[in-house]
């Protein structure tokens, strides 16, 4: 399991304040934080709404790029945003987060991705939105999929969101995602799965529980990545046992390593 920490992010409000602040610690214990609690990447997401999101992102990744030389994720809505983070590392071959179904999305961020050959992760919507069943957004997924073939990209290097909903919102949503997610994986072989598990949870009390709920099922069902707060032990734990139980640690070996190392008491 590929574990992206969430934890830089600009609609979260420190970090909001932090980005215009130019806070350079803020962003930097952040970073060392997530990679102390596991976190393979770091995905950064400076979207304000306020100020240039470019030269923020180019900002955050120097910072970071201080603190730690942890692999990233660079995460934004704008290609030109993407871009402007990829001219900076583009070389480590970061996660591109992300592309939608959307024309103006593939036509731009899909060569971004083919060039630094990297993974690139794709949302199950499009210029109409989020579609409310699995069979619709497994529709979106099919052109993102057919899009990057003919952008040089290979499946592998693909990491579907099948999208988490606020469940609060629609309680039958996270049938949906689960449902999408599983369809996916048996539908293009080869390819990888990814979700922003906080999304559930969002408006609810005792949040982790649900994440945990959530993510659990998620593995199951073929999840292999995962964007979480990595600094949760609980959700961690609830990880190492969940892909043990789904049969995708040979002999239990993560697992015993994961308790001797402390990390599931």
């Amino acid at each position: 399991m590929i574990i992206i920490g969430e934890k830089i992010n600009g609609t979260v409000e420190g970090v909001r304040s932090a980005v215009l602040d130019r806070d350079a610690a803020y962003i930097g214990d952040l970073a060392e934080q997530q990679i102390a609690g596991g976190a393979d990447f770091i995905d950064v997401n400076v979207g304000t709404g306020i100020g240039d999101e470019s030269e923020a992102m180019v900002w955050a990744l120097g910072v970071i790029r201080d603190r730690t030389d942890a692999p990233l994720c660079i995460d934004s809505s704008d290609p030109d945003v993407i871009a402007a983070g990829i001219a900076v590392v583009g070389d480590e071959k970061p996660f591109i987060n992300s592309v939608t179904g959307a024309a103006a999305s593939l036509e731009k961020v899909l060569p971004l991705a083919a060039k630094c050959s990297s993974p690139v992760v794709a949302l199950a919507m499009d210029e109409a939105g989020i579609p409310s069943s699995a069979d619709e957004r497994l529709e979106v997924i099919r052109r993102v999929v057919t899009a990057a073939g003919e952008a040089g990209i290979a499946v592998d290097k693909l990491f579907v969101d099948p999208l988490v909903m606020p469940l609060c919102a629609d309680f039958k949503q996270g049938r949906v995602t689960l449902e999408t997610l599983s369809t996916v994986k048996a539908e293009f072989d080869g390819i990888n799965t990814i979700m922003a598990v906080s999304n559930a949870s969002f408006g609810l009390p005792v949040r982790s529980l649900i994440n945990r709920s959530m993510l659990t099922v998620a593995v199951y069902k073929g999840l292999d990545a995962a964007i979480i707060d990595p600094t949760d032990r609980e959700l961690r734990a609830a990880i190492s046992s969940a892909v043990v139980v789904s049969g995708g640690d040979m002999y239990c070996k993560d697992y015993m390593k994961a308790y001797r190392a402390g990390s599931l008491r």
